[in-house]
């Protein structure tokens, strides 16, 4: 399709059946369907794959055709997503790597069993411990964030503060990450939980003609990692690591920007809040995320190239190339790079679309933008001086076909409503 031939930004229904602001496909670039024997292996590192003698090679996620139809499987076991743990390559790069077959290119087996007695054991002890004590379970600093970087003293901490390699979220990794239950008993939209009665998310989420097709919200689901399996349970290399159940709470109050307009194309002052019927327990899976400093989130958002991370269950370009609008059932990430202000407005521009003042563009790289998070889901940065993970965005619109060089998402820059946040909840 050309790109004179586009529309402009309309809505669409997401991978979980929730309003979606997009703008139209840009001009097709799909990611290579590589399937193994057709792998170039030149500089490639060799890998392990469980259950085969077949080495591996350690490619990008979009160059495996095996892992990609594998992980497409919207009803994936557990075993399978143990297996997909597995080929998981370590690397520090931004583009996660997988371990993809050679040879016939397909993985033999692809399941990790659990080791049983040693999931009894991990459940057993889970109980014994109930409820967890935070202060025990947590790796970050004793001392609180500075001022108006957070509602919560615990913000922004994971039981390890470093940046896990791969694709696929660990079990305890974002644990501020909240999905969006509707009346129609569907998913939807994901979000931050910002305090013990607060969720931060896209006010599109949360309105609008498709929301009340839904008929309205009724939960917030939080600590969820698998949608399919209760427990959520990893085989590790030596033993089984399980998560607490997920906990969904009632919402008692929406509360979307009073700026916002549901039918405006550029979707500015796109965020909202969420209180909560009841107070939220903190654990090691349920936890707040950091607000920014205004002041410092300046520079950060303004720096071209910074790196950020997106989260969720959301669809991605790798599902679409075999089924449409799929949702993932596991927690999945990756990191994207700020773009330049000026290029992404010219990029929108065609679109007939205005980037706002207050609005932030990340990702526009090949498989690489908001495709793995959800609409509402955060934009995260890791504070190494805080030792604190801080959200910087609100995933707001992106294109159709996601993940297309050249073409990146929007965000609602959270520092531009910290004052509007803050006075909510103080009122």
């Amino acid at each position: 399709m050309h790109l004179a031939k586009l529309l402009v930004t309309v809505l669409a229904v997401s991978a979980h059946g929730v309003a979606t602001p997009i703008v139209q496909n840009p001009p097709s670039e799909l990611p290579a369907g590589g399937s193994g024997s057709g792998l170039k292996v030149a500089g490639l590192r060799t890998c392990t794959i469980p259950n085969q003698s077949d080495k591996g090679w350690c490619v990008i996620v979009s160059e495996c055709e095996s892992y990609v139809r594998l992980r497409s499987d919207f009803n994936l076991t557990a075993e399978e997503v143990n297996f997909l743990k597995r080929v998981q390559c370590e690397d520090d790069g931004i583009e996660p790597r997988i371990c993809c077959p050679e040879g016939s290119g397909r993985y033999v087996d692809p399941h990790v069993q659990f080791s049983r007695n040693d999931r009894k054991v991990r459940l057993e002890d889970m109980a014994k411990v109930q409820p967890k004590k935070h202060r025990k379970r947590t790796g970050a600093p004793k001392s609180g964030p500075p001022a108006g970087i957070g509602l919560e003293e615990e913000c922004g901490k994971q039981l390890v503060n470093r940046i896990y390699g791969g694709e696929i979220a660990e079990l305890d990794e974002y644990p501020w990450m909240a999905l969006l239950v509707y009346n129609s008993n569907e998913f939807g939209c994901a979000g931050a939980l910002i305090s013990r009665r607060y969720v931060l998310t896209a006010a599109h989420c949360v309105s609008g003609a498709v929301f009340e097709e839904k008929k309205g919200l009724k939960s917030v689901r939080l600590g969820e990692y698998n949608t399919n399996t209760e427990p959520d349970c990893i085989q590790e290399i030596n033993h089984v690591d399980c998560a607490d159940s997920a906990v969904d709470v009632a919402v008692e109050n929406i509360i979307i920007h009073p700026d916002y307009n549901e039918s405006a194309r550029d979707m500015q002052h796109d965020i909202a809040l969420l209180r909560l019927k009841q107070n939220v327990r903190f654990t090691h899976f349920i936890m707040p995320i950091c607000l920014p400093v205004q002041s410092h989130n300046h520079s950060i958002t303004k720096a071209k190239g910074a790196i950020f991370t997106v989260a969720g269950w959301g669809r991605t370009n790798l599902f679409n190339k075999f089924r449409w609008n799929m949702a993932s059932p596991i927690k999945l990430k990756l990191r994207v790079p700020i773009v330049d202000r000026g290029n992404c407005s010219q990029i929108l521009q065609p679109y007939g679309v205005k980037l706002g003042p207050k609005q932030i563009c990340a990702g526009g790289e090949t498989s690489k933008d908001t495709c793995l998070g959800d609409s509402g889901g955060p934009l995260m940065r890791f504070d190494e001086a805080l030792l604190r993970w801080v959200t910087h965005g609100v995933v707001s619109y992106g294109f159709t076909q996601c993940g297309v060089k050249g073409y990146p998402a929007v965000y609602t820059n959270v520092a531009e409503y910290i004052d509007w946040i803050l006075n909510v909840i103080k009122n």
